[in-house]
């Protein structure tokens, strides 16, 4: 039987925007329910998905107002960047497309697409016809009773929240989608998307990766399941609790945000270049302790050096850098010189500091992170790249007393991570212990480079001094 574009999302994709939906999509388009919500894997279609239904309900509708909340702000400005793209292919609808901007989409129909983050400032005032959900669980339980009552003055609204597993058995995506699997009726109903959903796995790969991954693994990022924690550094429980920043700052407002350490991890092939600012709360806890946090992390793909050397220059104009730590491994000894040069010519001379990111860095600095963790003095935001990434975090102990600790490459990016990494790094001298010294064991040679030899080892153009202001923190 044919079904008019105008009320079936599915036909919608086939002749108006000419990308057919797989059986598995279709199936969670056509549903009447007024809750839709979907726990997924890799690779299965979920961004396409909702940018097909946002684009139905917005070309389909008069006036409609499409609300888009997601985790982080790159995932709102990817997910509207789809419903653009796939209208402007669209012969049928580009000419419908009256203003594309990074946060929403207007057709000529009087019909909206709004994409945001996640913050009760952007979402609260809204009346919507369709809320989508994304990384829904990665959202605060706060941003969800704030996004929620947008349904409720317009006739027929509806939701759908979609999402990687993670977070505790009572957080309201794990609940929603466990009473829409169990009992799925006009109200709730839930799908789960394993990786092997889409028509396109490899499934000879897909056994392969099922033999060769930990289980923990595969069954989180393939089979899209809620998994314990045995092998990883850092627990979804205390990352979870940790997460209670709740929308980043940006840097045109990184004043705000008083002095800040940064870490910068330089991308190579498939990873991403990415930046994490750590800030101290001017509060200090009940017991006297200097309390930290996020505001600010970006991850930036397929984005060359120079052009991102160019951004952490803009973000310096922001926000106020005493020390912007940089990984001088391999690919990223070239561009710290060229980022500490561009930094001094704008009058930052002593603000980039190369490192070397060796074993010991790395379980000095984590083990820090997990100090401040245990004693709620870290706060994190729920940025689904940082949170998935240190999740992603494993241990081994080395013969030699030391400690490995990774993102394994089978689990994806750690480039987010690693800067949060260098970001403690750099602060760390800011709450160190007696016995302590710059983020180092006094008196230890274990392959970390004191500063000066690194700056030595690089042939540095610049004199960068001492390290400038972050004795000052």
């Amino acid at each position: 039987m044919t079904t008019s574009p105008a009320v079936d999302p599915s036909a919608s994709a086939d002749r108006l925007l000419g990308t057919p939906l797989w059986q598995h999509q279709v199936d969670l388009v056509r549903s009447p329910a007024r809750y839709r919500v979907v726990c997924a894997g890799r690779q299965v279609g979920k961004s396409r998905t909702l940018a097909v239904l946002a684009l139905h309900e917005a070309s389909t509708k008069r006036d409609a107002l499409v609300l888009i909340v997601s985790a982080g702000e790159a995932a709102s400005k990817r997910l509207l960047e789809d419903c653009a793209a796939l209208a402007l292919a669209s012969p049928l609808l580009r000419g419908s497309v009256l203003d594309e901007s990074k946060s929403q989409l207007t057709l000529s129909n009087g019909s909206r697409i709004l994409s945001v983050p996640a913050s009760q400032r952007q979402i609260r005032g809204w009346s919507v016809d369709l809320l989508i959900i994304d990384e829904a669980a990665f959202i605060d339980a706060e941003i969800w009773r704030a996004a929620e009552p947008a349904i409720i003055a317009r006739p027929g609204s509806r939701v759908v929240l979609c999402s990687t597993p993670w977070g505790s058995a009572d957080h309201f995506f794990r609940q929603l989608w466990r009473r829409g699997m169990d009992a799925p009726d006009e109200m709730v109903a839930a799908w789960h998307w394993p990786s092997s959903v889409s028509p396109l796995v490899d499934a000879a790969l897909l056994e392969h990766w099922r033999d060769t991954w930990p289980a923990r693994e595969f069954a989180t990022e393939v089979m899209a399941e809620w998994v314990d924690d045995s092998g990883a550094y850092f627990s979804t429980a205390e990352l979870d609790a940790a997460a209670t920043v709740e929308a980043m700052v940006l840097p045109v407002d990184g004043a705000s945000a008083g002095g800040v350490v940064g870490g910068v991890d330089w991308g190579f092939s498939r990873d991403a270049n990415a930046l994490t600012v750590l800030a101290a709360r001017p509060e200090l806890d009940d017991r006297g302790r200097r309390r930290f946090w996020v505001p600010y992390v970006r991850e930036a793909f397929g984005l060359a050096y120079d052009d991102w050397i160019d951004e952490l220059a803009e973000t310096a104009s922001g926000f106020t850098f005493e020390r912007l730590v940089c990984e001088s491994n391999g690919v990223g000894a070239m561009p710290s010189m060229v980022l500490a040069k561009r930094f001094a010519q704008g009058g930052l001379r002593d603000v980039v500091e190369p490192v070397t990111t060796t074993a010991v860095l790395k379980e000095t600095a984590f083990g820090w992170a997990r100090v401040l963790l245990a004693q709620g003095r870290l706060a994190l935001p729920r940025e689904p790249s940082l949170l998935k990434q240190l999740r992603a975090l494993e241990f081994e102990q080395l013969a030699s007393g030391g400690m490995r600790i990774a993102v394994p490459d089978r689990s994806g990016h750690d480039d987010v991570a690693m800067s949060f990494c260098l970001a403690l790094h750099g602060a760390l001298a800011a709450d160190v212990p007696e016995g302590w010294e710059g983020g180092e064991v006094v008196g230890s040679t274990d392959d970390v480079l004191a500063q000066d030899d690194t700056y030595d080892a690089l042939e540095w153009a610049v004199d960068y001094g001492d390290g400038g202001g972050w004795d000052r923190w």
